[in-house]
């Protein structure tokens, strides 16, 4: 840098009147593989956190850097701002720097710094998006680049009753607003508008028209709608908002569905309340609705009508039922209805010669996509591939909360459905038996396990991932002279049978085995080959370990044959492999003479060594 230390002399184009130009460049370091410049400086006076996002801004547009990282040393007799003070600045700094995070819905949080803890209390949802996209191991560099001190992050949701009670008055006085500019555009619009009466007497409606509507059939319309059998609730003006079962989800709020009853069911609360549960299905997937009525009488009134009904509609409000961990309706209109277009349940027998597993329709209409390529955001989506791994746990409702692994090729993903309780050993069997499954769901963060996963309603048999098997194509084939299977420990998994089948397949003549230091492997490839086989040769061999000379084995040797001389053999067992910790129980000598033993001695030592059995009883050597 020629002698130049501070940032106003080597970066003499930056024009700047802060303090930040007097600061001392350490170190400059550039990352060719991600573009990155990172900048090291001490200064003795507290830099503004905006300065140091001008400067850095400065530097990736003068040298076309993706990202520049600037780290500050401080004197240590430099009074800084505590984050708390900054926080507005370190927000907004975030905000430039890595706007994918949304570090914006932390600007109005409450902070707690703690040493090297920092609590960060939210009042509006968004923690686990936040920490999703890494937005809290972000912000730790960030303040460990301003203020040198490694943070522990930790962001959590607390929404007060009150802070809700203010955000529904706000929504509510926005909306009043909204209203009411509106209905003083369209009086000022009337106002403007003047239509001239038509007052001629001999004037009569004609009726051969197209699109007339007699008189007759507004009565005959009006009479229909007042014949409408409400099981519950009353004729409401606000307009229907009809779904499907299979779009529903915990935020779609309020909804009105049709469909088919399956089951029904009343209970007496503790409050003396009936609580009506029944489910429905609509031709694209089953849901259970819930509803209450004054008491239990009441209630079961309204489930015999509902069992008498040929179908229902329902309007309720959307959500997740905590109890069951799955999305319910609680229903506050049931009405009697008789839609013929709404099919029946398909049953069991069905159900079985189809591919389909779990739903309602083979024909999966959401994009197919790579697990590798899922987002948190990406919502509604069908993926396939091969379950790899599978877990059920039985929940508090009787359903079974079914979690698989599938594999596609790209990436592994947790996928997870809720079962009923009389199918759900069915489906569980025939997902992990399946060569491949095809699945659409709602991909997203699993507050649970901390990862993002698939909520799954749909899954499809299918032929598994089409693999393509490795070939030998050359014209000579070679000889493989060094070749483990199995009985080789820790460093191969094959078995000499498939390796040797994959050779002939391959059209090798000749293939050699040289596990490590063992030979087990020779009795399976014998017994798959034989004596004589015309179409493999195998080379049977090992990977030896070879002492050195210069170590002699024998002490003391006088070079006599074992055969001929008169020699013992010394074995001891012992507690364990450790000469150090371990102890003597049990000594044996064999006398041996012409290969032959003739006496032989043996005797159990006192060792009081302690050790555990399988009973988790503990055991001493007598």
């Amino acid at each position: 840098m020629s002698g130049k230390t501070k940032i106003g002399e080597i970066f003499s184009d930056y024009q700047t009147q802060s303090n930040i130009k007097y600061a001392t460049v350490t170190a400059l370091n550039v990352l060719k593989k991600t573009n990155c410049l990172q900048v090291s400086i001490y200064f003795d006076e507290y830099i503004e956190i905006k300065e140091i996002w001008f400067f850095e801004k400065f530097l990736r547009e003068r040298f076309q850097f993706q990202d520049v990282d600037i780290k500050i040393k401080y004197h240590e007799a430099v009074e800084k701002k505590s984050i708390k003070e900054e926080w507005k600045n370190i927000i907004a700094y975030m905000a430039h720097k890595y706007p994918l995070a949304r570090p914006m819905l932390l600007l109005k949080s409450d902070i707690n710094v703690d040493e090297n803890e920092i609590l960060i209390k939210m009042h509006i949802k968004g923690a686990d998006f936040l920490k999703a996209k890494k937005a809290d191991k972000e912000l730790a560099k960030l303040l460990e680049n301003i203020f040198g001190i490694k943070y522990k992050i930790e962001i959590v949701e607390e929404i007060s009753k009150e802070d809700i009670r203010k955000i529904k008055e706000r929504l509510k006085e926005e909306e009043n607003k909204i209203v009411a500019h509106i209905e003083e555009e369209n009086k000022k619009h009337l106002e403007e508008i003047e239509v001239p009466e038509y007052s001629d007497p001999d004037y009569k409606m004609p009726e051969d028209v197209e699109g007339y509507i007699p008189e007759e059939s507004l009565q005959e319309e009006t009479q229909e709608n007042i014949n409408i059998e409400y099981i519950m609730g009353k004729p409401s003006k606000a307009k229907e908002r009809h779904v499907t079962i299979k779009d529903l989800s915990a935020d779609s709020g309020r909804v009105t569905l049709e469909g088919r009853v399956i089951t029904s069911d009343v209970r007496e609360t503790k409050s003396g309340k009936g609580m009506l549960i029944f489910e429905i299905y609509d031709g694209t997937g089953k849901i259970t609705i819930k509803s209450f009525a004054k008491d239990l009488k009441e209630g079961q009134e309204m489930v015999e009508k509902i069992n008498n009904s040929k179908t229902i509609k329902v309007t309720g409000k959307a959500g997740l039922d905590t109890y069951q961990g799955d999305v319910t309706v609680i229903a506050n209109i049931i009405i009697a209805t008789e839609n013929n277009q709404i099919p029946e349940l398909p049953s069991e027998e069905e159900i079985e010669d189809t591919p389909l597993i779990l739903g309602n329709s083979i024909n999966i209409q959401e994009p197919l996509v790579k697990i590798e390529d899922l987002g948190v955001e990406d919502g509604k989506v069908a993926l396939q591939g091969e379950v790899i791994y599978s877990e059920d746990r039985t929940l508090k409702s009787g359903k079974t909360l079914f979690s698989f692994d599938l594999y596609d090729g790209t990436s592994t993903i947790t996928c997870k459905a809720f079962l009923e309780k009389d199918k759900a050993k069915k489906i569980m069997k025939r997902i992990t038996s399946a060569k491949g499954v095809k699945v659409s769901g709602t991909a997203g963060m699993d507050s649970f396990a901390n990862e993002l996963s698939v909520m799954v309603n749909t899954i499809v048999e299918t032929e598994g991932l089409k693999k393509q098997i490795r070939q030998d194509n050359a014209e000579v084939k070679r000889v493989e002279l060094h070749m483990h299977t199995q009985m080789s420990q820790m460093d191969a998994m094959t078995s000499a049978t498939d390796l040797i089948k994959r050779a002939m397949k391959w059209g090798m003549k000749s293939i050699a085995i040289t596990d490590h230091g063992v030979v087990q492997a020779f009795p399976e490839a014998h017994k798959l080959l034989g004596y004589d086989n015309p179409d493999m040769k195998i080379l049977y061999g090992v990977e030896a370990y070879l002492a050195p000379d210069k170590n002699p084995v024998v002490e003391n040797a006088k070079n006599q044959d074992l055969k001929d001389v008169t020699y013992c053999v010394l074995d001891l067992e012992t507690t364990g492999f450790s000469a150090a910790t371990e102890k003597i129980t049990e000594v044996r000598n064999y006398e041996i003479k012409k290969w032959r033993s003739n006496r032989r001695i043996f005797m159990f030592c006192k060792s009081r060594k302690t050790y555990p059995s399988k009973g988790n009883r503990s055991n001493k050597y007598n």
